[in-house]
């Protein structure tokens, strides 16, 4: 592998990055954002063929399959960064950095246009990762068919305290299971000053957000992390009104599978008996969403050992923390053995901390370039195990 190279291919991993960044759009449906990377894997060379809703590109030859992906959606928030290449597209922005993981992959597709793949590479360009089961819809469409192995990775802040550039990556279950829930509690409205003359629906919602915390702390095993959060209460129109109606929503992160069917349960018995125990109505839905995403031990040990090989060893970290948050690469991860990583692109020193999400979120440009080499390493070592 060529380090002088990767260094060379940042300033198009910029340019690629760039690019993409002002043009952000959301869910399934990518034209915009299709196109341009259709024409970039044209213009290297490269056939890519829809699958789907995204993109796949085959690359070298050989038995062994190596699938890399990455996702190219945004979010629907108003970016705030008055970067020079800042959305043009209102109400939309690269605010989880897929912009930089369709830039890296294109990298990746630039190095491999160069250098012989050491084996068959299989360039994944999803959309919907936010939400929308992209993933899962590319599969459908044939997109692991002859895979043997996949990868990824994601920029943003790590959740340790490790220096601009250095790649986290946990072994097993990596990140978590992203389900939520609705609850509406239905009671008889009345004045503020008549609780009496009404039933509140307030009682039963206050109580169940205090209980789901006690749900957590007492059903949960404490070395199997679980979150559960309400994130939104809607009700009443004024102070001296007891409202008949009160929404709220809520998410729940497990990392256990039997974890998600229990507390699915468990949630809807006590929206249902606080309904019953305060003379209220409860409607409870749960829906699940994305499944934990599993790392593999070998290729874990394997992508360690790449980075640390051509990068050094300092600049790769196994953690025991699992990421909370959800992650559709748990898809392609659950039909063939694979990794994924996350790399620390914040640095204080440029001012570069908001989380992703945020609607001033960016990333180091600099350290791009080591992404591409993880992956191209990874390859080679695929390639001899």
């Amino acid at each position: 592998m060529e380090l002088e190279f990767l260094r060379g291919l940042n300033k198009d991993i910029v340019r690629y990055r760039r690019d993409l960044h002002r043009i952000p759009e959301v869910g399934l449906e990518l034209p915009k954002t299709k196109a341009y990377v259709e024409r970039a894997l044209i213009e290297l060379g490269f056939e890519p063929k829809p699958c789907g809703h995204g993109l796949i590109c085959d690359v070298g030859h050989g038995e062994k399959c190596l699938a890399i992906r990455a996702d190219m959606d945004a979010l629907p928030v108003e970016e705030l960064t008055n970067l020079d290449y800042a959305s043009e597209h209102p109400g939309y922005m690269h605010a989880c950095g897929h912009d930089a993981h369709t830039a890296v992959l294109l990298g990746v597709a630039k190095y491999f246009s160069v250098h012989e793949p050491p084996c068959r590479i299989r360039l994944l360009f999803q959309p919907g990762e936010e939400g929308y089961f992209g993933a899962v819809d590319m599969i459908e469409h044939g997109a692991m068919e002859g895979v043997h192995a996949a990868i990824g990775g994601h920029v943003g802040p790590v959740f340790e305290e490790v220096p601009t550039g250095t790649f986290m990556i946990k072994k097993g279950t990596a990140s978590a299971a992203t389900d939520n829930f609705e609850v509406v509690f239905t009671g008889a409205g009345t004045h503020g000053s008549q609780p009496h003359k009404g039933k509140d629906p307030f009682m039963a919602a206050a109580t169940f957000i205090l209980t789901t915390q006690v749900l957590k702390s007492r059903e949960s095993d404490p070395n199997n992390p679980t979150v559960i959060s309400i994130g939104s209460v809607h009700g009443g129109t004024a102070n001296n009104i007891i409202p008949e109606e009160v929404f709220l929503t809520g998410t729940v992160r497990t990392v256990v599978n039997d974890d998600r069917s229990h507390f699915s349960e468990r949630l809807g018995d006590i929206a249902h008996g606080l309904a019953e125990a305060y003379g209220v109505e409860a409607d409870f839905t749960y829906n699940f969403g994305y499944i934990p995403m599993i790392n593999d031990a070998e290729m874990t040990d394997l992508m360690v050992e790449a980075i640390g090989k051509y990068l050094g060893e300092s600049h790769v970290v196994l953690t025991e923390k699992a990421n909370m948050g959800g992650e559709d690469m748990a898809y392609f991860l659950e039909k063939v053995p694979g990794v994924f990583y996350f790399f620390n692109t914040n640095n204080p020193e440029k001012g570069i901390t908001a989380p992703n999400h945020s609607p001033y979120f960016n990333v180091d440009e600099d350290v791009l370039w080591m992404m591409v080499a993880a992956d191209v390493a990874f390859a080679e070592k695929f390639a001899e195990s």
